[in-house]
């Protein structure tokens, strides 16, 4: 049966393959496995509203990614990802490599990164100087290693569009390996708090200090002023 999944999936790509602008699309009903094999599908378009498994493959070179509403990609392997990647129903990437690397869209451009929650060993990079835009407010959870690299003097950059930030949650032992790289309302780990830091106050020992304090200052401007009238009166 998972081989039977898998070519009536392989037949879906390559008959769309054909098409004015190629793509591979798991229609709504229907189940696809990549088998734990290996599939470049040069920058091909990738929409999934049924059910796909990569069962430990590599997917590779992946256009404009889309996971339609109800739709199921099981993505325990690998997959490099060279645009836009929007996941409206389900991901597992718990056991997953996912590569954002923009290697399919224009230098400099500006891709969208949605839907993605927990994953195992996450990589953005980019050579061209491009963006990566976040959800405001996404918690991505990352329990093997986090790359984010760019190049000197294009620096990669991850952001999101405004409001609430998002951020990279680090599960325990986790690795980062950061280069060349702009944050911006992002965070690695949980952002800084705005909340006003308060000052411990010991209850009746703060007033008795600062009575005390008062004291002294009252009696220390009460004595120089005495001072002054006694020298103003000697002759």
């Amino acid at each position: 049966m998972p081989h039977l999944r898998f070519l009536a999936a392989a037949s879906i790509a390559l008959g769309l393959a054909s098409a004015a602008h190629a793509q591979m699309e798991i229609p709504a009903g229907s189940e696809g496995s990549l088998g734990g094999g290996s599939q470049d599908l040069g920058c091909e378009a990738v929409t999934i509203a049924g059910s796909y498994a990569l069962d430990g493959g590599t997917l590779q070179n992946a256009g404009a990614f889309l996971i339609e509403t109800g739709g199921v990609l099981d993505a325990q392997g690998s997959i490099q990802l060279g645009s836009d990647f929007r996941n409206q129903g389900s991901l597992n990437a718990a056991a997953s490599t996912m590569v954002f690397d923009g290697s399919c869209a224009a230098p400099g451009a500006s891709l969208t990164v949605s839907g993605v929650t927990t994953v195992a060993n996450l990589t953005f990079s980019s050579s061209s100087g491009q963006s990566f835009v976040l959800p405001n407010g996404a918690n991505i959870v990352v329990t093997g290693n986090l790359v984010l690299q760019g190049q000197p003097g294009q620096p990669l950059q991850i952001t999101t569009a405004s409001g609430q930030p998002a951020t990279f949650t680090l599960g325990p032992g986790a690795q980062v390996t950061q280069q060349n790289v702009n944050l911006v309302n992002v965070y690695i780990g949980p952002p800084p708090s705005a909340a006003p830091v308060a000052v411990p106050v010991s209850g009746l020992g703060w007033t008795a200090s600062l009575a005390l304090l008062l004291s002294l200052l009252s009696w220390g401007a009460l004595r120089s002023a005495r001072i002054r009238s006694f020298l103003r009166t000697q002759p």
